[in-house]
C-alpha cells in the first residue's frame, strides 16, 4: 500500500513540475513584476492603465504580440500636476527620454511578435497618478514629430505648452511622411495639420475630469467629435498656435496630421500627444484663484454697489453719474498708456490709473458744470456702451482671418463702436437711460462672474489684451461659453431691462436733465467776470440780444 501511495505521489509532482514548466516557456522571460503591459486594440478601443507612480521609482510600459500591420506606436502617460520623465531605457541620455505632465515616445515596430517599450519615471519625492495608454499606427500614417528641430528627441510626437498673463502657446514639431513613400520625409505639401482644443467645465480641477478629458481627444477620431478646430475661427494652423488665457478653465489640445497624397478613400492620420493646462499652477497654492488680493475684492464689492445705484437711478443723479463716467473712461485710457510706454509694478499701476480717473471723473463733471450740455456730456457714457457692445460682437466665437492685422482690427472695432453713439447722439436722455442700464448691470455681473469662475469679465479683458499685448492678434479667442456665463447672461439682460424700464417710467414726467448748471449758472457767470442783468422786474419774454446772460448750450 506504501508502494502505491509513494507511486501516485511521484507521478502527481511529476506532472505538476511539467505543468509549471510549460507555463513559464510560454511567458515572455523578460516580464517583471512591476511591469504595465497594454495590450494592443485598435485606435477606437485603446487599453489603458491608472496607476500609482511612487516617489522616485521607474516602472516599465510594454507591449507584446504587436501585428506586423503596426509600423509605429505611440506611449503615452498623462499626470495632472506634477512633471514625469519617459526614457527609451532605464538611464537617462541625450536625446533618449523627454520630461512634462503630458509626455510620450513614438516606438517603430518592424517585425511581428516585436514589443514596444518605455519606461516611465517618477524623480519627485511624492507619489503621483498617471494614466498610460498606447496608440498603433499602420506604415501608411504620417509619422507626428518626425521632423524634430528643436524638441529633445529625434521624433517627438508630443505638443510643448506655455502660457504667459494673456496667452497660452501650443508648440508642436513637423510631421514626417510614411517611410514607404520613397522621397524624402520632411520635404512635402502633402501633410494637412489640424489643431484642436476643448475645454473642461469652469473651476473643475479633479483628476477624474482631466483624464476623462484626454481620453476624448487622444485618437484622431476624439479630436474630430469633441474638439473645436482653430480653421472655423478664421486661423491657418502653423508649428505655434497661440490661444487666449482663461485661467482656471482646464483646456486640451491636440494636432492632427493627414498625408493627403494617398490614393485611398481615407486619407490616413495620426494625432499628437494630447497636451493640457488650466492656465494656472495647481501645485502653488492660490494660483488659479482670480481674487486673491484685498484691493481686487474691495474692488468688486464697489463695483456691484455702484453698478446697482447706475443702472436704476444713474439717471437721475446725473452729476454722480458723470464722475464715475470720466472715472471709467479716463482710468481706462490711462492703463493702457501705462502698460505700453511704461513697465509699472501692479502697486503703481494701480494707483497710476485711480489717480488718473479721479481727475478725469472730476474733469467731465466741471464740464458739464461749466457748459450745461447734455449731448456734450453724455458723450463718455454713450461711448463706453459703444465700446463695450462693440466688445460684445468681437467676443463672439467668430473670427476671420484678416482681423489679425491691428489696423483691419482696430478699424472694424471703431466702426462697431461708433454705431451707438451716432444713433444716441440726437436721443440724449433715451440714451443716457439705456446706457446706465447696461453699463451698470455689467459693472454688476463682473464681480459675481470673478466669483463663480465664468467667462463674462474677457468680453472687455480681451479687447485691452489686444491693445496692449504684443502677438495678440494671433491668438485664438473662442471662449468658454458655460451654464455659469448662460445665466450670467440672462441676468445681465433682466437686470438692463429692469433698470432702463425703471429709469425711463421715473423720469418721464421730470425733466430731460438735472437742473443744478442752469439754476448756478449765473452765479457763474458773475465769478467768471461777467454781470448778470436780471432781476424781479426783467421780463419774462425778451430777446435775446439785449439779454447779456448765457443761456443753455451757450458759454
Amino acid at each position: 500500500m506504501s508502494n502505491l501511495h509513494l507511486f501516485l505521489f511521484l507521478s502527481f509532482s511529476f506532472s505538476f513540475s511539467s505543468a509549471i514548466e510549460n507555463d513559464i516557456s510560454n511567458q515572455d522571460p523578460f516580464l517583471q513584476p512591476n511591469d504595465i503591459v497594454l495590450q494592443f486594440r485598435s485606435n477606437d478601443s485603446v487599453d489603458e492603465r491608472i496607476i500609482n507612480l511612487e516617489a522616485n521609482s521607474t516602472v516599465r510600459i510594454r507591449s507584446t504580440n504587436v501585428p506586423k500591420t503596426v509600423a509605429f506606436a505611440v506611449i503615452q502617460a498623462h499626470s495632472q500636476v506634477h512633471r514625469i520623465s519617459m526614457s527609451q531605457s532605464r538611464k537617462f541620455e541625450i536625446g533618449n527620454h523627454v520630461n512634462g505632465s503630458s509626455i510620450g515616445i513614438l516606438v517603430e515596430t518592424t517585425t511581428s511578435n516585436s514589443g514596444v517599450t518605455a519606461y516611465l519615471i517618477n524623480t519627485l519625492p511624492v507619489n503621483i497618478t498617471v494614466l498610460t495608454f498606447i496608440i498603433y499606427y499602420d506604415r501608411r500614417a504620417p509619422i507626428p514629430g518626425g521632423c524634430n528641430l528643436e524638441f529633445e528627441m529625434p521624433v517627438s510626437p508630443w505638443l510643448r505648452v506655455s502660457y504667459n498673463h494673456s496667452m497660452v502657446n501650443v508648440d508642436h514639431e513637423l510631421a514626417a511622411l510614411p517611410s514607404n513613400q520613397g522621397v524624402l520625409p520632411c520635404e512635402s505639401e502633402s501633410l494637412h495639420y489640424e489643431v484642436f482644443h476643448y475645454y473642461l467645465s469652469q473651476r473643475d480641477f479633479t483628476e477624474d475630469s482631466f483624464f476623462d478629458a484626454i481620453r476624448l481627444l487622444r485618437t484622431v477620431n476624439g479630436a474630430h467629435e469633441y474638439g473645436r478646430e482653430i480653421r472655423s475661427f478664421g486661423f491657418t494652423p502653423t508649428t505655434r498656435s497661440p490661444f487666449s488665457l482663461y485661467p482656471g478653465v482646464g483646456q486640451v489640445f491636440v494636432v492632427t496630421v493627414t498625408y493627403t497624397g494617398d490614393a485611398s478613400r481615407f486619407a490616413p492620420t495620426a494625432a499628437y500627444i494630447p497636451s493640457f493646462t488650466y492656465g494656472c499652477d495647481l501645485s502653488v497654492e492660490g494660483d488659479c484663484q482670480t481674487l486673491n488680493s484685498t484691493y481686487a475684492k474691495v474692488l468688486c464689492a464697489l463695483s456691484i454697489f455702484i453698478g446697482l445705484l447706475i443702472a436704476f437711478a444713474g439717471h437721475r443723479y446725473f452729476q454722480l453719474e458723470m464722475i464715475l463716467a470720466g472715472f471709467l473712461a479716463f482710468s481706462s485710457v490711462s492703463y493702457i498708456l501705462l502698460i505700453n510706454h511704461f513697465d509699472p509694478d501692479v502697486t503703481g499701476l494701480a494707483a497710476g490709473t485711480s489717480v488718473m480717473g479721479l481727475l478725469g471723473g472730476l474733469l467731465w463733471w466741471f464740464v458739464w458744470w461749466f457748459w450745461g450740455i447734455p449731448a456734450l456730456s453724455v458723450l463718455p457714457v454713450v461711448f463706453i456702451l459703444g465700446f463695450l457692445m462693440s466688445s460684445v460682437l468681437f467676443y463672439l466665437p467668430i473670427s476671420f482671418e484678416f482681423l489679425t492685422n491691428d489696423f483691419n482690427f482696430w478699424s472694424a472695432f471703431c466702426c462697431c463702436w461708433l454705431v451707438l453713439p451716432v444713433v444716441f447722439v440726437t436721443f440724449t436722455r433715451l440714451g443716457n437711460i439705456v446706457s446706465c442700464a447696461v453699463i451698470g448691470s455689467y459693472a454688476v455681473i463682473v464681480p459675481i462672474d470673478h466669483y463663480i469662475g465664468s467667462s463674462l469679465k474677457y468680453i472687455v479683458i480681451n479687447v485691452v489684451r489686444r491693445a496692449t499685448v504684443k502677438g495678440f492678434g494671433r491668438a485664438v479667442l473662442d471662449p468658454p461659453y458655460q451654464d455659469n456665463d448662460m445665466i450670467l447672461t440672462l441676468a445681465w439682460i433682466g437686470l438692463t431691462i429692469s433698470g432702463a424700464t425703471f429709469q425711463y417710467l421715473r423720469e418721464r414726467r421730470r425733466p430731460p436733465f438735472s437742473p443744478p448748471a442752469d439754476i448756478w449758472r449765473p452765479l457763474r457767470w458773475t465769478r467768471l467776470g461777467g454781470t448778470s442783468t436780471r432781476s424781479e422786474h426783467t421780463p419774462l419774454v425778451m430777446n435775446s440780444a439785449d439779454d447779456p446772460s448765457p443761456h443753455y448750450g451757450t458759454a
